[in-house]
C-alpha cells in the first residue's frame, strides 16, 4: 500500500510515523509547505519507508498533481487549508481520510460519486472516533435515542493561569468557545453557546472531576443521525478553566470587531490568537485525553470510557495518538479496500460492524484503550 499524507504538523506527524511503521505500507510520502518541518519529521521518524515532498498545497494544479498514484491519502491540515484540498482530492479522484470537519464536505457527495473519489471527513479523535463509538453504541440499543460525547485534551500537571495546554492550533481552541454548538434537543437540531451551561463530570481517579460544556463538535452526526431526541459533543476541562476564558470573551478579547490602537486597527481575537497561543503553549508537555461515550434507550445505556497519556518513549502527545492513528488505521482500512465506496463517507458509516472491533483492537495494540460498560 503506497500512503500519501499532506500536513507534518503535530497530528501529520503522528499520521505518517503510525503509517510508516505499519507492515501493510510499503510507501509513505508526506507532502507540506514547510522544508525545515519536513526535514526534522524525516529525521525523527527514520527507515526508508517514508519520503518527503516540500508542496504548496494551497496550488491546485500541484495538490491534484502530487495526489496521484496513492491507494489512499490522510490529511492533516489547518482550516482555512481543508476545503481547496478537499476539492482537490476530489477532482483528482483520491482517496481521502481527513482529520478535519467542515461543512462543505458534505457538499461534495455528487462530484465525488461522478469522479470515484473516496473522503471521509473529520476522521481523528473528536470528531471521529467519539462518533464512530457513539453510532456504534446506538444500532447496538434498541430504542436509543439519545447520546452524548464528552472528551478533551487536558494538561497532566495543570499549570495557571489557565490550568491549559496547546494540543492542537489555538485557532481551533477558541472557535470552540466562541462558536456556537449545535446540539439536538427534542429531536431539533438548536444552537446554545458553549459556556451557558457548564456541568461537573466525574472520572475514575486520578482524574477526579472536570468540567464540561457543549462545543460543536457533532461534525458529521449532524447529518447522519437526524433520528435522535437528545445528541451533543461536550468539551472537557480542568474545574475552573471555563470561568477564566469566559471573562475574557465577555471582555471582549475574542471579538472579531477591530478596535483603534496608536498605529493600527486591530481585531481582539487576533491579538489573543498571539498571546495565548504564546501562553499556552508553554510548559510540560505530559498530556492526558479523556473521553466518553454514553448511548441511551428508555431501559439500556452504554457507555464508553478512555483514559490515555502522553507516550514518554516515543514523546508523542497523547492528542497525537489519539487522533492520528485513528486516522492513520482507518486509512489504512480504506487503502486495503475494508472500506469501500465513493463520495462522501463520514467516519460513523464507514467504520461500522467488525470495522469498529478491528479498530479498538489496533488502537489497543498502539496503547490507547478503551473500555466498555453496559
Amino acid at each position: 500500500m503506497k500512503a500519501g499524507v499532506l500536513g507534518s504538523g503535530l497530528m501529520g506527524s503522528v499520521i505518517s510515523w503510525d503509517l510508516a511503521r505499519s507492515k501493510d505500507v510499503d510507501e509513505v510520502v508526506v507532502a507540506d509547505i514547510d522544508p525545515e518541518r519536513l526535514s526534522a519529521l524525516k529525521r525523527r521518524a527514520g527507515g526508508r519507508k517514508l519520503s518527503v515532498e516540500t508542496v504548496d498545497l494551497r496550488n491546485r494544479t500541484k495538490t491534484v498533481g502530487f495526489m496521484k498514484g496513492f491507494d489512499v491519502m490522510a490529511s492533516a491540515l489547518p482550516h482555512g487549508v481543508v476545503n481547496l484540498v478537499d476539492v482537490a482530492a476530489v477532482q483528482s479522484g483520491a482517496k481521502l481520510v481527513d482529520i478535519a470537519f467542515e461543512d462543505a464536505q458534505m457538499a461534495l457527495q455528487s462530484e465525488a460519486k461522478k469522479r470515484g473519489s473516496l473522503l471521509v471527513p473529520g476522521c481523528g479523535l473528536a470528531p471521529g472516533l467519539g462518533g464512530i463509538l457513539l453510532a456504534h453504541a446506538v444500532r447496538s440499543i434498541r430504542g436509543a435515542d439519545e447520546g452524548h460525547i464528552m472528551v478533551g485534551g487536558i494538561p497532566e500537571h495543570p499549570a495557571g493561569p489557565f490550568d491549559y495546554k496547546l494540543v492542537f492550533s489555538i485557532v481551533g481552541l477558541l472557535r470552540e468557545y466562541i462558536e456556537e454548538a449545535r446540539v439536538f434537543r427534542g429531536g431539533r437540531l438548536v444552537k446554545v453557546m458553549p459556556f451557558s451551561k457548564v456541568e461537573r463530570v466525574r472520572f475514575p481517579e486520578p482524574i477526579g472531576t472536570l468540567e464540561a460544556f457543549c462545543t460543536d463538535g457533532l461534525a458529521s452526526l449532524v447529518y447522519t443521525m437526524k433520528g435522535m431526541r437528545i445528541l451533543d459533543e461536550k468539551t472537557l476541562r480542568w474545574p475552573g478553566h471555563v470561568e477564566k476564558m469566559n471573562l475574557l470573551m465577555e471582555s471582549g478579547y475574542f471579538s472579531r470587531e477591530k478596535v483603534k490602537v496608536p498605529g493600527a486597527d486591530v481585531s481582539p481575537l487576533d491579538v489573543s490568537y498571539a498571546v495565548l497561543g504564546k501562553k499556552l503553549s508553554q510548559g510540560d508537555p505530559h498530556d492526558i485525553t479523556v473521553m466518553r461515550v454514553i448511548a441511551k434507550s428508555p431501559g439500556q445505556e452504554m457507555v464508553y470510557d478512555m483514559v490515555d497519556r502522553y507516550d514518554d518513549k516515543n514523546g508523542v502527545t497523547s492528542m497525537g495518538k489519539t487522533t492520528g492513528f485513528t486516522a492513520s488505521i482507518v486509512a489504512q482500512m480504506v487503502g486495503s479496500g475494508e472500506v469501500q465506496g465513493s463520495g462522501v463517507i463520514p467516519p460513523e458509516t464507514a467504520v461500522r460492524g467488525k470495522l469498529v472491533e478491528r479498530l479498538l483492537s489496533e488502537l489497543g495494540r498502539r496503547g490507547v484503550k478503551i473500555s466498555l460498560q453496559k
